[in-house]
């Protein structure tokens, strides 16, 4: 093979194959192929990536379903489907209530004079964890439905504090669809962010759920 101008020509050996230390093992068929998908970075449009990989990417086409994505099996789901939500202010009622009713009194959340000496903050700021109850609150379709369970979050990060006054809003988008087979189910993935008055992001991640196949939600709702 030859160099493409964007890296190396493909060598004919890797070091470290079987054998003595230090020797080599031919590289080709199968074992070339994996060895580069480890070394290999896509680019494309969020829209190319998505039909691509089956998952949506941020950046890419959010498709308004019509309905709150909740009411939706699985196979009714399409990736993309996005519900945006309406707004909440948080309060130092809100704060103050948080923090008394979990026990979470870290001195950010109910110190003032505390909280302005940090670094990070310029006063009181909401809990994490209540920016992510209070994105439930806003986004959950409360009715029962083909969503069965929220099994968890992934990557969750708090990229800007929130201080009382704010507002908060969310954007849920479904981001890729594993259905289990054999299960009356699949797992749902759900791109999730939480974006203030000034639309800054405040919090993302991944919710993930089990959603009813259209069999299994018919037995069930019967």
């Amino acid at each position: 093979a030859e160099s493409t101008g964007h890296g190396s020509p493909l060598p004919h050996l890797v070091h470290g194959g079987p054998g003595r230390a230090g020797g080599g093992e031919e590289l080709g068929g199968v074992r070339a192929v994996l060895h580069y998908m480890q070394r290999t970075a896509l680019q494309g449009s969020p829209e190319m990536l998505a039909a691509i990989s089956n998952r949506w990417i941020r950046g890419g086409v959010e498709n308004d379903p019509g309905v709150h994505p909740f009411r939706k099996t699985f196979e009714q789901l399409e990736i993309g489907d996005t519900l945006h939500t309406d707004s909440r202010q948080v309060t130092l009622a809100d704060i103050d209530h948080f923090a008394e009713f979990t026990g979470d009194n870290f001195y950010a959340h109910t110190d003032e004079e505390a909280a302005k000496k940090n670094p990070f903050f310029d006063g009181r700021v909401a809990h994490g964890y209540l920016i992510v109850s209070f994105a439930a609150g806003l986004f959950v379709d409360p009715d029962f439905g083909p969503v069965l369970a929220n099994y968890g979050l992934d990557d969750l990060r708090f990229a800007q504090p929130v201080n009382f006054g704010d507002t908060l809003k969310v954007r849920l988008t479904c981001k890729q669809k594993t259905l289990r087979i054999d299960s009356g189910y699949g797992e749902v993935r759900w791109d999730t962010e939480v974006t203030n008055q000034d639309d800054e992001i405040v919090a993302s991640y991944d919710v993930l759920t089990m959603v009813a196949t259209d069999e299994e939600w018919a037995k069930v709702r019967a």
